[in-house]
This record gives C-alpha cells, structure tokens and sequence, in this order.
C-alpha cells in the first residue's frame, strides 16, 4: 500500500508494534482559502506534517468522551482535540505534550497520569486547495484512559481553550454532523468544520 508523504512509515511500524495493527485510511478534500491559509487555520503552518487526536475518557467512552472548543471557534463548535506534530517531534512526543498543555494531566505518571491504551488508527489525507494545489496531511487517533477524579485544567492559555463538553461516544456521528454543517454558521470556517467532520466519522467507525 503506497503512503502519502504525511506519514513516516518508520513511525508507522513502530506504533504498529506496539499495539498491533490498526488502520491506515484515506480521505481526499476539495478546499479553498481561508482554510490552510487564514488565521486559526493553518494546519500545515511551521513545518507540520501531521497531527495527533487523542479521545479522553474515564474508563467507558460510552460513557463520555471529551470534547473542547477555542475562543475563535463559530459559537457552539466542540469538537475532539488534537495537536500538530512539531519538527523533529516523534507522535508519542506529542501526544504527551498537547495532553499536558490542554489538560493538564501527565502521560504514563503511575495511577495519576493519563495512560494511553491503543492507537484507534491513521486517516491520511489529499486536500486539494483551490490555490495552494495538492497538500498531504494526516491525523493519528489515540485512546487515552484518565483518571475518574482528576480534573482537566490547561496549562498553555495560547491554546485559547474557551470550554469543555462530555459526551457519549455514540454522539461522535452527530458531532461530525455539526462539523460538517459548519457552513451554516459561517462560511469562513466551512472547509475546516468539513475537514474535522472526517476524523470524527473515523473515530466513530473505530469504536463501534
């Protein structure tokens, strides 16, 4: 199977041995400004070549995923978080980064700390830009295990983290609805309430 530039095969490997095979999806996006290029959505800005998204829970999704939404987000909009892939930076790096920075809680810190329990998959995309031309991305899914008493608290107020929903795993469907329905709150985030809508399909798909 031939890879999108998005994804290092190596890194590929070694997720795959440690929690077994997962799927490698893709997806192909027809886009157009402002999305990769306006402020707050510049996904591929400073050299990122993928993303993580992690889905914390408290010992059953069915009983509740987090979602969280940004201070610049149209009203209303939650959604899963996810973190981009700095330079130089492994996934697992970032993963344990971006869940300290937006939540506060330490990856692997014995019976406190968060415990990342499998990697739920790949969705590698094609976003073909109106005027940037062909751009590979992708989004590596992690299901992520909390503690039932902490809290969440960020720790990086340029995350810009605005508020924080609970919701049954089995509304992921709907979220991706929403997102996907973007348009109807505002035109300017359209393409990127499309884009996030396909991960949270695949994350669905991946847990039921």
């Amino acid at each position: 199977m031939h890879l999108i530039e998005a994804i290092d095969t190596a890194e590929l490997e070694l997720l795959q041995r440690r929690w077994g095979a997962f799927p490698v999806a893709r997806a192909t996006l027809e886009v157009a400004d402002p999305f990769l290029s306006g402020e707050h959505q510049q996904l591929v800005s400073n050299g990122r070549r993928a993303e993580i998204c992690y889905i914390l829970h408290r010992g059953d999704p069915v009983q509740g995923v987090l979602l969280h939404s940004k201070s610049f987000y149209p009203e209303g909009m939650y959604r899963l978080p996810t973190g981009g892939v700095h330079t130089g930076e492994s996934v697992l790096d970032t993963v344990t980064r971006e869940i300290f920075e937006e939540t506060g809680l330490r990856v692997g810190d014995g019976e406190d700390g968060a415990q990342v329990e499998r990697c739920l998959g790949v969705l590698a995309y094609e976003l073909h830009h109106a005027r940037l031309g062909a751009v590979s991305f992708a989004t590596y899914h992690f299901l992520v295990h909390m503690p039932s008493d902490a809290t969440v608290a960020p720790q990086d107020p340029e995350e810009s983290i605005r508020g924080w929903q609970w919701r049954p795993a089995t509304d992921l469907p709907w979220v991706a609805d929403m997102l996907a329905m973007t348009y109807r709150i505002s035109r300017e985030w359209a393409d990127w309430g499309r884009y996030r809508a396909l991960s949270h399909r695949f994350v669905a798909e991946r847990l039921f």
